[in-house]
């Protein structure tokens, strides 16, 4: 699985860069591959514990999956509808925003405990 993750990866990191198709070329993406290997390899030298990279990443995946995209999506589907939102709708979306950041806070503070231990 190792290289259609790394593809993804790749294709992800040169989504983000913005990068035109134009200067997509080969030399390009093998640079952005050989780039990506090496530091995923650099941080498997030097991690000793899986067990902190799977509390980190499974607690930050569940915190983007409980708080985030929840409130997100309501927020989208609230400001998307075709009526104007309500004022209750309105708090609600609020209450919402409000419970994600909480949420995010609780998952930051859960990831450096897990750090620090």
């Amino acid at each position: 699985t190792y290289p259609v993750v790394l593809v993804g990866t790749r294709d992800a990191v040169l989504d983000i860069l913005a990068l035109p198709p134009d200067k997509q070329t080969s030399t390009n993406i093998n640079i952005v591959t050989l780039s990506l290997l090496t530091i995923i390899t650099l941080l498997a030298a030097v991690t000793r514990d899986l067990g902190m990279v799977n509390a980190v990443g499974g607690g930050s995946l569940a915190t983007l999956i409980v708080f985030v995209f929840p409130a997100l999506m309501f927020r989208a589907a609230i400001d998307q509808q075709a009526t104007t939102p309500t004022h209750g709708q309105k708090l609600e979306v609020n209450f919402a925003m409000v419970l994600m950041v909480v949420g995010l806070i609780m998952g930051a503070i859960g990831v450096i405990v897990e750090i620090m231990r």
